[in-house]
């Protein structure tokens, strides 16, 4: 058992093509087998992948009733009729709110902007919102990252004469409502790229075909990429296809510091270097969402369209300020909610917990964290007053929105994907749901299936330990869901030198054997695991490899995830 008690899988490997791949690529047969890993079999995905181009994106008018939305988004323009973006709370909401709002007032429409209050007005379209937009002047509502499921809140805008133009990516329900026009990738028969895309990334879409018909230069396309990268990292889509290209070339963007408010919260957040997925997953992005979890989602928007320093330096502290209360408030709900499991929660299929006062813009988080702990699907659910939302997040290969789908008829509103879903319902109906999801999870969730494990790309000698393929495995990045960070087992490794580092002890730095070879490396957060090692014994260890920079100079880093006792 390793110490982690996790399974060790490694990836079957296919060494004949992965010898042809890396001819064909100029790459290692380490690297082709990755790619062959992430289910890339063939030179020109390959090549597509290793050398992503905008040129490249599917156009905007695949998805489905994409005209007929921007023809009334331009007779809008032509009347001088009012637009309201209606935005998500999160991240992928605010940025793909941000995206439609400078598109919008590049073509000169008149336009405003509505993101509900998570705690007041709860997820979607709400018909105080729309009586507010009604008498506000608006005769087109825009959705964002939502509406996909506001099938009577869509029929009473309709009523007061408003248009309501969806964006979406949600998985589509089973009964559509009657909007004006429906833009979501997931209506794209068959196999489409686009199917994976966030809701910023349908936002993205959205403006390029607004400005190919409006004859706006393309130029001004890319000046959106910063906020697609943000929105598509934070929402945790498959950073493959579309998402991969979206994200390399936002990230590049995002270099440029071109924004002025992204620049002030990166600065506020005091985050150095360049800015990658882990920067904006870990720190950018849970400052832009913390205004939505406890305060007010506009706090992000305004932050990303201000062009005022002054103004974005203010918004950035609060973020940060906010953000630090958003933890504590986490901190709180993770202890009740683990004290309520019980003992051998493990032992359960699916983990459902509840408790009174619960914030609802929090339990999703936490939520995420015991399903990442115990690997299972985990339900929260927040009691107030009565009234009870709850955040459901899933683990690899359960569809947990299907699950919640199967007891639909219990739920005020509900909505969400496999990987992640919410809904609100009455507190007398708790129990019964409860019960139902526990029953019908039965037979689609088997245990010896799920037990954590680390999925291993292959095994690699000291002859691979160079810059070379440290330089390929980066060219691998962005690093996400859909695409891990590779990762790599070596086996029966002697211990040379053993201590615990850090300001808390928490990490342990090494020094291995491998035959003549020596091999350092660091495991963050292992440091308790100093114990486990003796110099007389031999192990396997589990680790990445990445390009360590220190003072201008570059070298080979292992980063330690795993060790046991070696079989050799």
């Amino acid at each position: 058992m390793s110490f982690l008690k996790k399974r060790w899988q490694i990836f079957d490997h296919d060494q004949l093509l992965a010898i042809s791949l890396a001819a064909e690529l100029n790459i290692s047969p380490i690297t082709s087998q990755i790619l062959i890993n992430r289910n890339i079999k063939s030179a020109k995905d390959g090549y597509t992948f290793l050398n992503p181009r905008l040129d490249s994106l599917s156009r905007p008018f695949d998805i489905p009733n994409m005209k007929k939305a921007i023809d009334r988004i331009l007779e809008a323009k032509q009347k001088g009729e009012k637009v309201t973006v209606f935005g998500d709370y999160d991240v992928d909401g605010v940025t793909g709110t941000s995206i439609m709002l400078e598109s919008l007032k590049k073509l000169g429409i008149p336009c405003d902007y509505y993101i509900p209050h998570r705690y007041n007005e709860g997820y979607g379209m709400n018909r105080f919102a729309i009586e507010k937009i009604h008498k506000e002047g608006s005769k087109i509502v825009l959705t964002v990252d939502c509406g996909i499921s506001n099938y009577d809140e869509i029929e009473f805008a309709g009523s007061l004469g408003i248009d309501v133009i969806i964006t979406d990516h949600h998985n589509i329900p089973e009964k559509l409502p009657k909007a004006y026009s429906i833009v979501n990738p997931k209506m794209i028969a068959g196999d489409h790229e686009s199917k994976q895309l966030s809701g910023a990334g349908v936002a993205f879409k959205f403006a390029w075909a607004l400005f190919s018909i409006a004859g706006v230069p393309m130029s001004e396309l890319k000046d959106l990429l910063d906020l697609v990268a943000l929105g598509t990292i934070s929402d945790v889509v498959p950073l493959t296809h579309e998402n991969r290209t979206l994200t390399i070339f936002g990230l590049k963007k995002i270099e440029e510091k071109k924004r002025i408010g992204l620049n002030a919260l990166i600065n506020a957040a005091r985050i150095n270097g360049s800015i990658g997925t882990r920067e904006i997953g870990f720190g950018i992005g849970p400052r832009l969402n913390a205004a939505g979890r406890l305060k007010d989602a506009s706090l992000s928007v305004e932050l990303l369209t201000t062009n005022d320093i002054d103004k974005a330096n203010e918004i950035s502290l609060s973020l940060c300020r906010i953000n630090i209360e958003r933890q504590d408030i986490g901190s709180d709900i993770s202890k009740q909610a683990n004290d309520s499991l019980g003992d051998n929660p493990g032992l359960k299929k699916l983990i459902f917990a509840k408790g009174q006062n619960w914030h609802p813009g929090v339990i999703g988080i936490v939520a995420g964290r015991i399903a990442e702990n115990y690997n299972r699907p985990t339900i929260l659910v927040g009691i107030n007053d009565g009234f009870c939302r709850g955040s459901a997040r899933s683990i690899e290969n359960f569809d947990i929105y299907n699950l919640l789908l199967s007891a639909k008829d219990l739920f005020i509103d509900f909505g969400g994907h496999k990987d992640a879903a919410g809904f609100e319902i009455k507190e007398e109906d708790l129990d019964e749901l409860e019960k139902r999801l526990h029953a019908n999870i039965e037979g689609s969730l088997d245990l010896t299936d799920i037990s954590p494990k680390i999925k291993i790309d292959s095994e690699i000698g000291p002859q691979d330990m160079n810059m070379k393929l440290a330089l390929e495995l980066a060219s691998l990045k962005p690093f996400g869901t859909g695409n891990p960070s590779p990762v790599f087992v070596k086996k029966g490794v002697s211990v040379l030198d053993l201590k615990r580092v850090g300001s808390d002890k928490r990490h342990l730095k090494a020094r291995f054997s491998e035959g003549t070879n020596s091999i350092d490396i660091i495991g963050f957060g292992l440091g308790k695991f100093a114990d486990n090692f003796d110099k007389t014994s031999k192990y396997d260890i589990v680790h990445t490899m990445d390009i360590n920079e220190w003072q201008g100079y570059e070298s080979v880093q292992l980063g330690l995830i795993d060790a046991r006792i070696s079989e050799i």
